[in-house]
């Protein structure tokens, strides 16, 4: 019984931690936004000129749009410092050493989504999968080379409809 509460406490964890990163966040109007948020947003994307913005769980601020067809979200946090920009990509364009890797570690998981990261503190690009299968959904970054640099669980049926 002792390893079942075990393996239950991961699990929840895992999710915890997943629902923690992957929040969708609430969704505030352009006005209730900071102004230097706003202005270093306009700084960052001078083309964009409408996005939905949302408070995440960690108070920074988080803008969805689109540029040139590709739908992206990038966070600033409450002082108006960019912090990461998340771009979705086709699936070829993700690094072939990542897809190796997942096409062996990930065997029973089907790729549902695929993004690029770029962060204010790092070089080089981080690649994000979103992967499922029938019992549950695995968010995984990666670096250039294929490493996995974090990954979280979340249970289907914790999703929310």
């Amino acid at each position: 019984m002792e390893g079942q509460e075990v393996l239950r406490a991961f699990v929840m964890l895992n999710v915890i931690v997943f629902l923690s990163l992957s929040g969708s966040g609430q969704k505030v109007a352009s006005e209730e936004v900071p102004v230097t948020v706003r202005q270093a947003f306009k700084d960052k994307f001078p083309a964009v000129k409408v996005a939905e913005w949302k408070l995440k769980s960690d108070k920074n601020y988080e803008a969805e749009f689109t540029l040139k067809g590709t739908e992206i979200a990038a966070k600033f946090d409450p002082a108006g410092k960019w912090l990461e920009t998340e771009s979705a990509i086709s699936h070829s364009k993700v690094l072939k050493a990542v897809r190796n890797l997942v096409a062996k570690q990930f065997q029973a998981y089907k790729v549902v989504e695929t993004q690029s990261v770029q962060r204010w503190n790092e070089e080089r690009l981080i690649y994000e999968l979103h992967l499922e299968n029938s019992k549950e959904i695995v968010k995984a970054q990666f670096s250039a080379d294929g490493a996995i640099l974090s990954q979280s669980t979340k249970l289907k049926s914790d999703k929310k409809k």
